[in-house]
């Protein structure tokens, strides 16, 4: 079973379109709802809608009912849905190209198509963009200067390869923005700058990098932001808005807000487009209307310093950026439901890390040392076992006693406890690297699959579950095995390794290094909801690494943890009655 082979964000779109000729249908919520949770699930994978197709394995993605499964069958046999096509064929085809503007939902975008007799995608939105640069919008009922301004800029930074642009790394994106928020913050006109958008939500990948800037006098910022010693292109400098392209091709755009609504923008801009359309269609249930302005109650606008408040005016706590992906958090936070997520703080040692014994840059006492000036109460070492195959036993045994000497000695002095572990590998043949009368004599075992990614998904899943049953293996590292924007993760059976976790009480790691986060989000979520227990590692290789550990704690963040979901949030009583050995 092939058939058309669409990408997740092609996928997405034909969702979004059809999502958006519901609304102007006006069908009912329930329905609506339930095609934003499927496209924010879409949004969020890390596999192949089309791959998942292909297994028939469709239910696996989050909101997925029948009704849908069907139709995107019928979309990947086909390339099209009849009752998707039913449901666009009255309405003008031009407006489906402007729900790409940000700011533009379907309503505006169906105005706008009729207005202007939008009846081909192909020039769309160069009419609109016509119409907005002659003055014609702002005139329309529901519209005016502003909004017609937002649209032009909108249009004029839309980047049409931007689908085809690699995404940065998290922390890619995050050493770029801090370096243009301290080159804004030498500005005395900059009371605050905030990041916006998946940035901010902390997702694994970024695309352009959106900051929003809190000051009274905007045309200030622009000019003092856009002489930024990095910037190769201005692109579009306006009163409270520019956009610019970096030497290394970094697409940035900051938004410029008063103090009095600067809450109110980071609102706006930080929550997914299905975040931000769940909690409009809370606010309409109480007569209010949302804007990057503000609220407005019966037509009066209501502006808000802090986010906090925002959210206090709709009943709501404040919801965290992690959690705004248009799941079920509005739902939730409004019956105080929402979890308490773990924190950086929280985490009280590391128990994946490596030293010049195997792969690493440093040794183990200058690996030790940074962990106690991390404030860490234990760490563990799991350098790359040595081989057996090709050391022999005896002298692997000999290894083992010498580390063990070592590591005794770093626990007499009592400033940390130290925990002696190997990360094993899980060889092509489901068997581990070492054999388990020299597992016996660590304190724990990480296991690992770094071969053979191209098995297929009942090979790869047997490897991971003949680990997992091992009852001499603790953790199972960077499940996934995918390097983002390098290698795809590989194919696994989800449901039975969670299973097999809870059955033999063994932890899945959340790798933290930016090229990993792996476990991904989703799949923590999944994982934690079944009951598996987590653990956040750094998988360090010197000791610079070893500060990495914030990336893997975001990962947990939107995954929705809490520190009872965390191993390495336990005090180290708690952890070695969790350790198999």
């Amino acid at each position: 079973m092939t058939g058309k082979v669409l990408s997740n964000g092609e996928v997405a779109t034909q969702l979004k379109e059809v999502l958006a000729a519901m609304e102007i249908g006006g069908e009912n919520r329930f329905s609506i709802r339930a095609y934003q949770n499927v496209i924010s699930s879409i949004d969020n994978l890390t596999i192949s809608v089309h791959d998942l197709w292909e297994s028939d394995r469709l239910n696996e993605i989050a909101g997925i009912g029948s009704g849908l499964a069907g139709h995107l069958d019928e979309l990947f046999k086909t390339g099209k849905v009849k009752e998707w096509e039913f449901k666009k064929k009255d309405l003008p085809k031009g407006m489906f190209e402007l729900l790409v503007l940000r700011g533009v939902g379907p309503k505006t975008a169906f105005k706008l198509a009729k207005e202007f007799d939008l009846e081909k995608r192909d020039n769309a939105l160069e009419k609109i963009k016509k119409a907005a640069g002659e003055g014609r919008i702002e005139d329309l009922p529901g519209f005016g200067e502003k909004s017609q301004q937002e649209i032009l800029d909108s249009i004029n930074t839309l980047k049409k390869s931007k689908q085809e642009k690699q995404r940065l790394l998290l922390s890619h994106a995050e050493e770029i923005s801090q370096r243009i928020i301290k080159h804004l913050k030498e500005h005395k006109a900059v009371k605050d700058v905030v990041g916006l958008g998946s940035l901010r939500r902390r997702a694994s990948t970024v695309g352009d990098i959106d900051l929003a800037v809190s000051s009274n006098l905007p045309s200030e910022v622009i000019e003092h932001f856009v002489n930024f010693s990095e910037i190769k292109d201005v692109e579009t400098k306006g009163d409270k808005m520019s956009t610019v392209i970096l030497n290394n091709d970094v697409q940035v755009d900051i938004l410029v807000s008063a103090p009095d609504s600067f809450g109110s923008m980071l609102q706006h801009f930080t929550g997914s487009k299905q975040h931000n359309i769940l909690l409009r269609e809370f606010a309409l249930e109480q007569g209010k209307s949302l804007s990057q302005y503000g609220i407005k109650i019966d037509g009066k606008l209501t502006k808000f310093k802090k986010e906090e408040d925002f959210y206090k005016e709709l009943g709501l706590p404040h919801i965290p950026p992690e959690l705004r992906e248009g799941k079920n958090e509005v739902e939730l936070a409004s019956k105080e439901k929402l979890p308490k997520l773990i924190e950086a703080s929280d985490v009280k040692g590391d128990l994946h890390w490596h030293t010049t014994d195997s792969d690493g840059l440093n040794s183990l006492q200058e690996m030790v040392d940074k962990a106690i000036s991390l404030g860490y109460e234990y760490a563990g070492v799991a350098d790359h076992a040595p081989s057996v195959q090709s050391r022999g036993k005896y002298e692997v045994l000999g290894i083992i006693d010498k580390k063990r000497r070592q590591i005794e000695q770093i626990n007499k002095e009592g400033k940390i406890k130290l925990l002696f572990g190997y990360e094993v590998n899980i060889l092509k043949d489901a068997s581990l690297g070492m054999p388990d009368e020299l597992l016996e004599k660590l304190d724990f075992v990480v296991a690992s699959i770094h071969t053979a990614f191209d098995q297929d998904k009942e090979t790869i899943t047997n490897r991971l579950l003949s680990a997992i049953e091992n009852p001499l293996v603790d953790i199972i590292a960077h499940p996934t095995g995918r390097l983002i924007n390098e290698r795809k993760s590989y194919e696994v059976d989800w449901d039975k390794v969670f299973d097999a976790c809870i059955k033999h009480n063994t932890m899945l790691e959340i790798n933290a290094h930016p090229t990993r986060l792996d476990l991904p989000d989703h799949l923590v979520l999944d994982a934690v909801k079944k009951g598996v227990k987590i653990v956040i590692n750094t998988d360090a290789h010197s000791v610079e690494d070893m500060d990495l550990m914030r990336f893997g704690v975001d990962v947990a963040r939107r995954g929705w943890c809490e520190v009872k979901d965390i191993v390495n949030a336990k005090p180290v009583d708690k952890l070695l009655n969790l350790l198999h050995v």
